[in-house]
């Protein structure tokens, strides 16, 4: 007996190394529940602003059911676990993924180690229909949107779509029709695979963007040192084209996706599966999506940076209304759809040149591959935000309860900014000055007027932790108007961009939640 527990101890100490040690979060108690300082965070008149649940890692998404219960997702950044759960309205805690005992690839089997695998990141999730939908990606990073009961059962509605490069799939939304609206991001910034793709080109050689229809080229092509240069990895300078693997430049024609399955695209779905269809194109980062009462859709959209092979120079966030079958204009168009050779767009040079080019400039021929360029003035743009904002996901203000006041102007959402991913999108890798900190706070905006102003933000600009504070928002990333009329605001937590890639704090994730007097 003594030898088996000899043994069993070291195997049970890996294998909690190996599974991660994961705390449940605290729904905190009404008396735990203490309004934040204004003197810490400035929030609306009328209103007070408190902790609601504590202990999250790197949320990425927040909902609810009608029957009150609050639904949490940790995202899985930073190669975690990804996990799903929630809190009902009495206070009790439930999960829905995973339920059973979850163990990294092994070379041995372990009981009750389940065959099937969410990994992150986590985009988005909407719990409607009776079920609870997730969009991520598989353990081949292609995306998937599954649909899990609340017994943890689950089924899949779409997968292999194009996610294995800079983003993923991202929010989602339903109709009043009952189809379910997602995102699916770029490859890349701006079109051209670069070392800045490093950490997925690595393991995805041959990923690339994917169009939505046949795309005819203008010829442009990049030099890039090649991180693969060896016997078998081709010469010290790779040659790179748009919408082509890195190191490809030779074609001047790229078919649409193969499998019908773009990437920087809107789609909807059948919620049970199929008739998959693409609703827009040409979007580089659609992270938030949401229906108005009047049954359009919104979604914000994420600017190119300063990096990579094509590096842009502030190119905005902002919120757009959705046109089935509108081309929104990535790569050659910025995000507020102006052209990209607009001077108020071009890197430094030296950025630039070693590339083999002085300044950016359109990379597709748009009259031979049927494409319209987008028009700024068509009212397809209901906000612009500062470039590297990280503009999310966000909420329409409802018809009824203390934050109905707010419609009296017009209509109004409220938007979640993650904040700027400095130095990695802001030339500081490079060795330019670093511009912010940008974003980190929750912001107001009037859909008929076009007029974005702060709504709930730290005191001091940039995230709590770096100025010290104990309570504040640190990274905002979801808002949701709760069935008891509250604003709650997932932040997800401490974050650093260490070569390129999110380094998440542990237990910093947190839900606060904006009380009208009226709710008291």
């Amino acid at each position: 007996m003594r030898i088996k527990l000899f043994i069993l101890g070291p195997c049970l100490v890996l294998l909690a190394m190996l599974i991660g040690c994961h705390g449940r979060p605290t729904l905190l108690k009404s008396e735990e529940q203490i309004t934040i300082d204004r003197q810490l965070v400035e929030y609306p008149p009328n209103t007070q602003f408190k902790p609601y649940i504590t202990g999250l890692t790197g949320p990425t998404a927040m909902a609810f059911d009608s029957d009150g219960s609050i639904f949490i997702a940790e995202g899985g950044i930073d190669g975690r676990r990804p996990r799903i759960f929630g809190f009902r309205a009495d206070g009790t805690y439930f999960e829905i993924y995973p339920r059973t005992l979850q163990l990294p690839k092994l070379p041995f089997n372990i009981p009750g180690q389940s065959k099937w695998r969410l990994c992150g990141p986590i985009g988005g999730m909407v719990v409607a229909h009776g079920r609870v939908y997730v969009s991520h990606r598989d353990e081949n990073d292609r995306g998937v949107i599954t649909a899990f009961g609340y017994d943890g059962s689950h089924a899949t509605i779409v997968a292999d779509l194009p996610a294995q490069g800079d983003h993923s799939v991202t929010d989602i939304a339903v109709a009043a029709n009952g189809r379910i609206y997602f995102g699916v991001g770029s490859a890349t910034n701006s079109g051209v695979v670069g070392l800045d793709n490093l950490p997925w080109l690595q393991s995805h050689r041959s990923f690339c963007d994917q169009p939505w229809g046949d795309v005819y080229l203008l010829g442009r092509r990049f030099d890039t040192p090649n991180p693969f240069a060896g016997i078998f990895g081709g010469t010290d300078l790779a040659v790179t084209a748009p919408f082509q693997p890195f190191g490809k430049s030779i074609e001047t024609r790229i078919p649409h996706a193969e499998n019908g399955k773009p990437n920087g695209a809107i789609y909807s779905v059948d919620p049970n599966g199929g008739d998959l269809r693409i609703e827009a194109h040409g979007i580089r980062n659609p992270v938030g999506l949401a229906f108005n009462e009047l049954g359009r859709l919104y979604f914000t959209n994420q600017g190119m940076k300063l990096r990579g092979t094509r590096p842009v120079k502030d190119d905005p966030d902002v919120m757009l209304r959705l046109v089935q079958g509108q081309w929104y204009g990535w790569p050659d168009f910025s995000a507020n759809l102006l052209p990209i050779r607009n001077p108020r767009f071009q890197p430094p040079v030296e950025m630039i040149v070693r590339s083999g080019y002085r300044d950016l400039s359109f990379l597709i021929d748009h009259d031979l591959s049927g494409l319209t360029p987008p028009n700024p003035n068509s009212g397809l743009i209901t906000a612009e935000l500062k470039p590297l904002s990280g503009a999310a996901k966000f909420d329409f203000a409802p018809a009824s309860g203390p934050f109905a006041r707010l419609r009296q102007a017009g209509e109004v959402a409220i938007l979640a900014l993650y904040g700027d991913r400095a130095p990695f999108d802001t030339g500081g890798a490079a060795g330019l000055k670093l511009a912010g900190p940008t974003g980190y706070k929750v912001v107001k905006i009037n859909l008929d007027y076009r007029q974005v102003e702060d709504y709930i933000r730290n005191t001091r600009e940039g995230p709590a932790s770096r100025n010290g504070q104990g309570l504040g928002l640190e990274r905002p990333i979801d808002v949701k108007f709760g069935p008891d009329g509250a604003l709650y605001i997932l932040d997800f937590g401490r974050m650093e961009m260490k070569k390129g890639q999110p380094a998440v704090r542990s237990g910093t994730g947190r839900v606060f939640k904006l009380v009208g007097l009226a709710d008291k």
